[in-house]
């Protein structure tokens, strides 16, 4: 059968009522041939997470309101491969309750570390494409830091960029430093192509299932990528939060080259990157436009998104319509011509020549080469 989580939002729950509900699923399971494995209990946040095979989100919805009398508040299915590589190797009380390694109630949060690098290159049409892969050696390194510091590679999500998890925020934040100084320390010694690029980092808490997602941990994906592309180069973005929930962050992040965003920024980044991808495949979506659906005036949207990102709102659309033209190109599934009308371009050949300008590479030579 089929692997299901869920959420509930239960303000104010303690574990012993979240057990006795848990007891209670258990009871009626076998009606809807349900089977509950496990539950995650998050007492501040008043989430809890359950971990279920069934046939459909019908039964598991059935369940729950058969034993408790309460709706989920979202389902998702999920991949066993995914569920291992977020949630670790489980340890679980005598009752299905998910302890961390200390013997306490894991909260079911993660920490996600998001590692963007995208490779310089020289404007040439005799560019070799192997420069526009991710280099190999940055990429062992960082593998390397994220195991030292208990970490999983989640390489199956992204073929452009690195992203790992973690089980507490001072790890993830720790492993993201020691990544940008060792990057740094590379490139002021080194002038080789293995390590002449650039970076960025973005670091986020996310919950497996949250109210809107239909996978698990996307919204928390979403953002650490969000937060790659606010970040300036060799730059680590990261929410306010995790100066809130340790003592440790609040230290490191006082260093350099950390950029942290206030609760306020959180959502205007959510907000700005869902108007774009609402609109990234129309040609006529102006920044005069984009300034409306934000409720701000166009000086007042360069001013923020300069402040975050040192670049204009059209600098800024652009880039990101353009990393998306490289990772379709890659895929192979559609033309350049296709993949520019996709991405919102007026033509074939205005989005070639913004390609090359970013790149150094027409986008029908990467196709060649790939």
């Amino acid at each position: 059968m089929p692997l299901f989580m869920d959420c509930h939002n239960t303000p104010g729950i303690k574990i012993q009522e979240a057990e006795k509900a848990h007891l209670k699923d258990l009871a009626v399971q076998e009606k809807y041939n349900v089977k509950y494995l496990a539950y995650w209990v998050n007492e501040d946040s008043g989430k809890v997470f359950c971990l279920m095979k069934a046939p459909n989100k019908e039964a598991i919805k059935k369940t729950h309101l058969l034993a408790n009398g309460i709706e989920t508040c979202n389902i998702v299915e999920v991949e066993g491969g995914l569920y291992s590589a977020f949630m670790g190797k489980d340890l679980q009380d005598n009752k299905d309750l998910i302890l961390d390694k200390n013997g306490n109630p894991d909260t079911g949060y993660r920490f996600i570390l998001n590692l963007d690098i995208i490779a310089v290159t020289r404007l040439t049409d005799f560019i070799d494409f192997e420069q526009l892969k991710l280099p190999q050696k940055p990429l062992k390194c960082a593998e390397q830091l994220i195991l030292k510091n208990n970490g999983t590679v989640i390489n199956q999500l992204s073929f452009d960029r690195l992203i790992a998890v973690f089980k507490t925020p001072e790890s993830c934040l720790l492993c993201a430093k020691e990544i940008q100084e060792k990057f740094l320390s590379h490139q002021q010694q080194y002038t080789s192509n293995e390590w002449n690029f650039r970076f960025t980092m973005g670091l986020c808490i996310g919950e497996p299932v949250t109210n809107t997602d239909d996978q698990i941990f996307q919204n928390a994906l979403h953002q650490s990528m969000w937060y790659c592309k606010i970040a300036e180069n060799g730059k680590i973005a990261l929410p306010v939060e995790f100066q809130e929930i340790s003592v440790l962050c609040r230290t490191e992040m006082d260093g350099e080259n950390i950029t942290i965003i206030n609760k306020s920024d959180q959502a205007f980044i959510q907000e700005l990157f869902d108007q774009i991808n609402m609109h990234i495949s129309k040609v006529n979506f102006t920044i005069d436009q984009l300034s409306k659906e934000m409720g701000l005036s166009r000086a007042q949207l360069y001013r923020k998104i300069n402040s975050m990102s040192s670049t204009s709102p059209v600098q800024f659309v652009r880039d990101i319509r353009l990393r998306y033209a490289l990772n379709l190109i890659k895929e192979r599934k559609l033309t350049i011509s296709e993949i520019a009308y996709e991405l919102g371009f007026s033509n074939p050949s205005y989005f070639a020549k913004c390609f090359k300008e970013k790149y150094g590479i027409s986008p029908s030579k990467i196709r060649v080469q790939l």
